[in-house]
């Protein structure tokens, strides 16, 4: 498709030119035109550059003199192919005359002439009954007896195993020189510029994530090479529907982040909102970013994670059992051991699960209220009474009993927040006033984009010392972006907004409030406004939305119900901190804070 639109652009600018030159001229300067080169010169693809390279010589060379017209100066550009491109702005296709289609026509109705008879010389035949003159040898056939009979005390040798595709009935078809897995970065990524080999291509993909790991603490290969890979792996396109494509590929970009996460998290943000990518690589993008933080902050553990230590040398197993500790002398096990590489749809997982964490404490609290005489409920009324942290009366399960949220270190905490959170919520005001507003705008991209900054914020923790900012912006985006939620008309003006992006607004307030909970003193002093208004648009919502069953959606409702549940959790938790904290709110009108 795009050999066949460069040849009809070339074929038409030729054209255009011999008719009309100052058009084209003025073509050339336009921002369009300047916009969609710069566009196939950004491209990872390496076709579809060449491809812009040549037709940017190809148009600069009819309207600029020789020392004024574009050239790239690229070994690509000066090859036979590229020759060939530039050559058919010059094509002139003109009809010609008739006179010759009418000689051919007149001479193929013509009789065929004669053709002279040729003397050919006939060799005379040998005589039948002449036999040749016998020599001095004379060779004799032997019949063995035993032909045909194989003996018992020969052994067969064993045939020897082939591939399978040797078993193919052309052998012209079988390869025999079959690329070996890389070991090295700089062959990786040739190996995956190579878009026109299909085992490179296979072998590329399932070496990537264990390689990239391998070599992030040895040498400098993965810090020189980390973009250019990075840009490889978005760009990469399944041209021969290779088993786990979408997985692998996911988990070599995770893999590039967790390697050089200060580098590469803030540049996988970017290209996110300023690169040239299609809806599915942009989602992509944040579905790295939120399963590579998870993962430094001990959330997930990649089953390629293991598969990258080689140690050079081991001790003998005898010796080495000494040194390992067992299972069942280490404090704790380790987070994630027994996960397996995450599907695409990862992020949808880890926020239906995030969801979960947030409801169960107030779900048993409601089960409790209405079911059973208060002498089956006083021992379950009891334990949660002892686990309470002075929340004024509300009992709710300890921090430590709550799967999910936990204290990390401060460095990797800091790390998160500022080369993942940051990066990517800074520049979404920027994005809002761009011209990249449209496709970030789109529902799909959109509700991903707050999740994945949910489930950052989330992986955080509490321990975060830059919790407090990040809990500002990530508020003030929340609030911006209501338009665009269930009940409301969009800016465009297109109607009701989209149940998705409610659905993960309210996970993101969600995950605020829960790695906020004791902090609730702090966050109605500084967000008094925003607890406010949160709570009145979590109860519009919570009334216009449909929903029935129970948690997690299991009577029925859907999608609905789920959205109507985290709205009901949401405005739970805010009206408790309004009513514990209200004369906070208020100030000091009342003489006391």
């Amino acid at each position: 498709m795009h050999k066949a639109h460069a040849q009809v652009l070339l074929l038409s600018a030729g054209y255009v030119h011999r008719i009309a030159p100052m058009k084209l001229t003025i073509l050339l300067r336009s921002s369009s035109y300047l916009n969609a080169i710069s566009n196939r010169l950004a491209v990872s693809q390496s076709r579809a550059r060449f491809l812009g390279m040549v037709v940017g010589e190809a148009l600069s060379g009819l309207v600029h003199a020789n020392e004024t017209k574009l050239n790239f100066q690229m070994d690509e550009t000066a090859t036979d192919e590229a020759k060939w491109y530039k050559s058919l702005v010059h094509v002139i296709d003109k009809a010609g005359p008739l006179d010759s289609l009418k000689a051919r026509s007149s001479a193929s109705q013509a009789p065929a002439l004669k053709r002279p008879a040729t003397s050919t010389k006939r060799t005379a035949p040998t005589p039948v009954g002449k036999v040749p003159p016998r020599t001095g040898f004379i060779i004799e056939e032997v019949e063995d007896e035993d032909d045909g009979q194989e003996d018992p005390d020969l052994v067969p040798y064993t045939k020897p195993e082939s591939d399978a595709e040797d078993s193919d009935d052309d052998p012209t078809l079988i390869n025999r020189d079959k690329p070996k897995a890389p070991v090295y970065i700089r062959d990786l990524i040739s190996y995956f510029r190579d878009t026109e080999n299909y085992d490179k291509q296979k072998l590329a993909l399932s070496t990537a994530p264990t390689l990239i790991r391998r070599k992030a603490n040895y040498g400098t290969e993965v810090l020189s090479h980390a973009e250019e890979l990075a840009s490889l792996l978005i760009g990469l396109q399944d041209k021969y529907d290779l088993d786990e494509f979408h997985n692998l590929r996911l988990q070599g970009m995770v893999a590039v982040v967790v390697a050089q996460p200060k580098k590469m998290a803030p540049w996988f943000a970017k290209t996110f909102f300023d690169g040239d990518y299609s809806l599915s690589q942009r989602a992509s993008i944040l579905i790295v970013l939120g399963l590579s933080g998870r993962e430094i902050a001990g959330f997930e553990t990649s089953e390629y994670a293991s598969a990258a230590h080689f140690p050079s040398k081991t001790l003998p197993s005898k010796v080495e059992k000494h040194y390992l500790l067992s299972a069942s002398t280490s404090s704790r096990p380790q987070a994630g051991a027994n996960l397996k590489a995450l599907p695409p749809n990862a992020l949808d997982t880890l926020a239906q699960s995030l969801s979960q964490t947030f409801l169960a404490p107030m779900a048993a609290e409601a089960a409790d209220a209405v079911t059973g005489p208060d002498a089956l409920k006083l021992s379950s009324f009891t334990s949660r009474l002892q686990q309470s942290q002075g929340r004024g009366g509300v009992t709710t399960k300890s921090k430590s009993k709550t799967p999910g949220i936990r204290s990390i270190p401060n460095t990797t905490a800091s790390l998160i927040s500022t080369s993942f959170f940051f990066p990517l919520s800074s520049r979404f005001q920027a994005a809002m006033r761009s011209s990249a507003a449209k496709i970030i705008f789109q529902p799909y991209l959109l509700s991903l984009y707050l999740k994945t900054l949910a489930l950052l914020i989330h992986a955080a923790g509490p321990s975060t010392l830059a919790l407090p900012q990040m809990t500002a912006e990530l508020w003030d985006l929340l609030l911006s972006v209501r338009g665009r939620c269930l009940g409301s008309n969009t800016p465009e003006g297109e109607g009701e907004g989209d149940l998705a992006v409610t659905h993960a607004v309210l996970l993101a307030l969600a995950a605020l409030l829960d790695v906020n909970e004791n902090n609730v003193r702090e966050l109605c002093e500084r967000q008094g406004r925003q607890v406010v208004e949160t709570m009145e648009w979590v109860s519009v919502v919570f009334g216009n939305t449909r929903g029935g069953g129970g948690v997690g959606g299991d009577g029925g409702g859907g999608e609905e119900n789920n959205v109507k549940m985290l709205a009901a959790g949401i405005l739970i938790r805010l009206r408790e901190a309004v009513d514990k904290y209200q004369a906070v709110l208020m100030g000091d009108l009342i003489g006391f804070t």
